[in-house]
């Protein structure tokens, strides 16, 4: 078990991290993480191994409200309600750490391949659970889902919950009465 300076020091380098990476972008040293958070490069590299390792932690620990609200989705009966669960709420990132997400998932190709798992542990259960039940379109997969869930989102926040509706109910397949 890792003593508590050990994580505490994890902690401020995630923090560092992820305020170095919104002001400063894909292109922010090691170095200049490790000193923010202030700790030396060693600290860093006994956390994470590489600079993909941080960003793999970041889009982890981002995606964790996601996950909480896929969790509380597989629990419903109702195929069709739990993806819209899914869809409707599991973007649960504030705006900056959206971006966040988005901009960390293009560092390098590993955290591109990071972000798509990440979503799609989040989606594709749920997806594959609407298909099964006849509920989702059938040309409709999971990186369909994630890049419609992303347009609702970049909607203005007082017209999301709309664009989401709207999206939602052009998936569905219609079921006989």
């Amino acid at each position: 078990m890792p003593r508590k300076d050990q994580l505490r020091n994890r902690q401020r380098l995630l923090q560092a991290a992820r305020e170095a990476f919104a002001a400063h972008g894909p292109d922010v040293s090691i170095e200049q993480i490790a000193r923010q958070a202030g700790v030396g490069a060693t600290t860093f590299y006994r956390h994470f191994p590489s600079k993909d390792d941080l960003v793999d932690a970041l889009l982890d620990q981002l995606a964790d409200g996601a996950r909480q609200v896929a969790a509380r989705a597989r629990e419903i009966a109702d195929p069709w309600e739990a993806f819209a669960v899914v869809f409707t709420e599991a973007c649960v990132l504030e705006e900056s750490d959206l971006e966040l997400f988005d901009l960390l998932a293009r560092v390098s190709p590993p955290s591109a391949a990071k972000g798509r798992e990440v979503t799609a542990e989040v989606i594709a259960p749920l997806v594959a659970r609407a298909h099964d039940a006849g509920r989702l379109r059938r040309d409709v997969d999971v990186a369909d889902v994630a890049a419609l869930m992303r347009m609702a989102d970049a909607a203005p926040p007082q017209r999301r919950g709309k664009a989401l509706q709207v999206l939602l109910a052009g998936l569905a397949v219609e079921q006989a009465e």
